[in-house]
C-alpha cells in the first residue's frame, strides 16, 4: 500500500499564503455593516419607522446613544414632515384604551383600511388628551406627555405640588424654527401667580413666568390649536365675559388679541388650519352646512367667510350622533362618531370637490371585542388625531 506524504511548503511561501488569507479577511471585514461610518449608518437608520429606529437601539451602546442624540431626532423628525401624515385614533373601554395608526390619505369610499400598527394601553391615568397632535407628541389631562409612535408617556415637572391638573389650563405648542415643543400653563387658585408659565421639553430648565412683552390679563377657555409656530386658544379678558381668540407665538413667547368675526358666537366651532392660516368652522346641525371664517389680517381682525353644503350619510348622523374631529393636510373635513358599538369608521368631506368617502376601520366589532377578551355589550368611545407624524422625542 502506498503512503501520501504531506507536502510541505517552504517556509517563504507558507508564510505568504498565510498574509494573503489575512488580506482576504481583512477585505470581508470592511464590506460587514459594523465597518460602515456612524454619520452613514445613522442617515439610513433615519430612514426608518421609528418602531424600527427602537429595536435597534439594542445592536450597540454607540447606536443607542446616537439615536438619542438631538441631532438625530431633528434629522427624523425632518424627514417625518416629507411623509405623509396618519391618522391616530385611539378608542376606549373602561379603563383600557386601544391605539391604532391608519393611512391618511387615497382611500377610496366604502373600503376597509388596515392599521400601521396597533396596540393597548392598560392601567391608563388620563380619561382625554388636551391637545390634538403636536408635531407628533399629545399634552394629556394629567401632566403628561404621549408619544403614540415610542408608547412612552413622559411626565414634566409638577409646576406646583398644591396645585392638580384639574386646577390648571395647559396647552402644547411646537416651534418649527428651532424644533422645541413647549407647555403652556395658566394656574386658577388664589395661592399662585395669575402670570402664565412656559415649560421648554427636553431641556435642564424648569417652569418660567413669561416676562416677555405685555400678556393681558385673561382666562383660558379651551379650543386649541397650533400650526406654523403659532399657539391659538379661546379666552376671555380679565373682566369681561366676552370671548377672544389668544394668539402665542411659540418662539418669541409674544401673546396678541385676535376678536371674533362680528356677530359670531363663540361657542359652536373649531379651530383649524386653512392654507397656512386660521380658520374657524361653524356647522348647523345635523351637519347640513358649513360656514368657514379664514383670517386674513389677526392685527386688524378682518376675517373672510366661505360656505359649504355637505352631503354626509344621514343613517350615520342618526344613529352614531358624528361630531367634527378636525381636517386633514389635504383640506379635507374629518368626521367620526362619538363612541363606537358596531362599525369603527371616519367620514372625510372634500370641500373642493364637493365628495364624501366613507373609510371603515372595523366593519363589525365583535370580532375585535372577542380578541380583547371584552363583553359583547362593551361600549367605546373615540379619539381622533388627524395629520399624525411620527416623533422621537423622550424626556
Amino acid at each position: 500500500m502506498r503512503i501520501l506524504k504531506k507536502k510541505v511548503l517552504p517556509r517563504n511561501q507558507a508564510w505568504m499564503n498565510k498574509k494573503r488569507r489575512r488580506l482576504e479577511r481583512s477585505r470581508d471585514d470592511r464590506s460587514q455593516p459594523n465597518h460602515i461610518p456612524l454619520d452613514i449608518t445613522l442617515e439610513i437608520l433615519s430612514r426608518l419607522p421609528a418602531k424600527s429606529i427602537m429595536r435597534n437601539r439594542c445592536v450597540s451602546k454607540l447606536w443607542s446613544s446616537s439615536i438619542k442624540l438631538p441631532s438625530f431626532i431633528n434629522s427624523f423628525a425632518s424627514r417625518s414632515t416629507s411623509r405623509s401624515p396618519t391618522l391616530l385614533v385611539t378608542i376606549s373601554s373602561g379603563s383600557a384604551k386601544y391605539v391604532f395608526s391608519f393611512p391618511q390619505h387615497q382611500i377610496p369610499d366604502g373600503s376597509i383600511c388596515s392599521p400601521f400598527y396597533s396596540y393597548q394601553i392598560a392601567n391608563l391615568d388620563w380619561k382625554y388628551s388636551l391637545s390634538n397632535s403636536i408635531h407628533g407628541l399629545i399634552l394629556t389631562s394629567v401632566f403628561k406627555i404621549w408619544n403614540p409612535a415610542l408608547r412612552q408617556f413622559l411626565a414634566f415637572p409638577h409646576p406646583d405640588k398644591y396645585v392638580s391638573s384639574r386646577h390648571a389650563s395647559s396647552y402644547l405648542g411646537y416651534d418649527p424654527l428651532e424644533g422645541k415643543h413647549k407647555v403652556l400653563l395658566f394656574m386658577s387658585t388664589i395661592k399662585c401667580t395669575d402670570q402664565p408659565r412656559v415649560l421648554t421639553l427636553g431641556t435642564q430648565e424648569s417652569w418660567r413666568i413669561i416676562t416677555k412683552g405685555h400678556c393681558p390679563v385673561h382666562r383660558p377657555c379651551g379650543h386649541e390649536r397650533c400650526f406654523n409656530g403659532i399657539l391659538y386658544y379661546r379666552a376671555c379678558l380679565d373682566g369681561d365675559s366676552q370671548c377672544i381668540i389668544m394668539s402665542f407665538d411659540v418662539k418669541s413667547e409674544y401673546f396678541n388679541i385676535i376678536n371674533y368675526p362680528e356677530g359670531r358666537s363663540c361657542s359652536s366651532f373649531h379651530m383649524i388650519p386653512y392654507e397656512g392660516r386660521l380658520a374657524l368652522v361653524t356647522y348647523d346641525h345635523p351637519y347640513d352646512d358649513v360656514e368657514l371664517n379664514i383670517l386674513k389680517d389677526a392685527h386688524g381682525h378682518i376675517w373672510t367667510r366661505e360656505r359649504y353644503v355637505l352631503h354626509l350619510p344621514y343613517e350615520s348622523i342618526r344613529r352614531d350622533l358624528i361630531y367634527f374631529v378636525g381636517t386633514t393636510d389635504a383640506g379635507e373635513y374629518a368626521f367620526a362618531p362619538h363612541g363606537v358599538y358596531e362599525a369603527f369608521y371616519i367620514i372625510y368631506f372634500d370641500p373642493r370637490r364637493n365628495s364624501t368617502r366613507k373609510v371603515l376601520f372595523e366593519r363589525n366589532l365583535d370580532e375585535f371585542r372577542r380578541r380583547c377578551g371584552l363583553d359583547s355589550d362593551d361600549y367605546f368611545t373615540m379619539q381622533v388625531y388627524p395629520n399624525h407624524i411620527e416623533s422621537l422625542f423622550s424626556l
